[in-house]
């Protein structure tokens, strides 16, 4: 009976799902364990045999056809307008509060310049965000 510590580790050292300080751990306490040694090989033997005994499962012939259809409907889907439209509505939000206060704070010449710096910082993050989720339509 292997040892209960490492029950679980020596299972994730066959599926090469360790951490490297955890496999060296699992390789130092297997090289000083013979109980643990065989519970490692008798893991090893049951991975090989697993996949034979069980086998591929039959897939229906139109499976492949309805997974790329599925995609292509999903693709479609994540491509909504909506979220677009809803950052619009916050920015122009947040521009018309910027409107009502920022007059009483600045001068007109100053307002004219962090308008035009706003709406320039607010199209060049949205066409990057375009770009970077692929949001164009050509």
């Amino acid at each position: 009976m292997p040892c209960r510590q490492f029950e679980d580790l020596i299972l994730d050292y066959c599926e090469d799902a360790l951490a490297p300080e955890d496999r060296l751990r699992v390789e130092t306490h297997i090289a000083e364990c013979l109980p643990c040694r065989a519970f490692l090989e008798i893991q090893r033997e049951v991975e090989a045999a697993l996949p034979a005994a069980i086998g591929r499962p039959a897939l229906s012939p139109a499976f492949r056809e309805r997974v790329l259809r599925r995609i292509a409907g999903q693709d479609r889907e994540s491509r909504s307008w909506l979220p677009l439209a809803l950052d619009a509505i916050g920015f122009s939000a947040l521009a018309a509060m910027a409107g009502i206060l920022l007059p009483a704070l600045v001068s007109p010449a100053q307002l004219v310049w962090i308008v035009f710096g706003a709406c320039a910082a607010f199209l060049w993050w949205t066409g990057f965000r375009m770009l970077r989720e692929n949001r164009f339509h050509l």
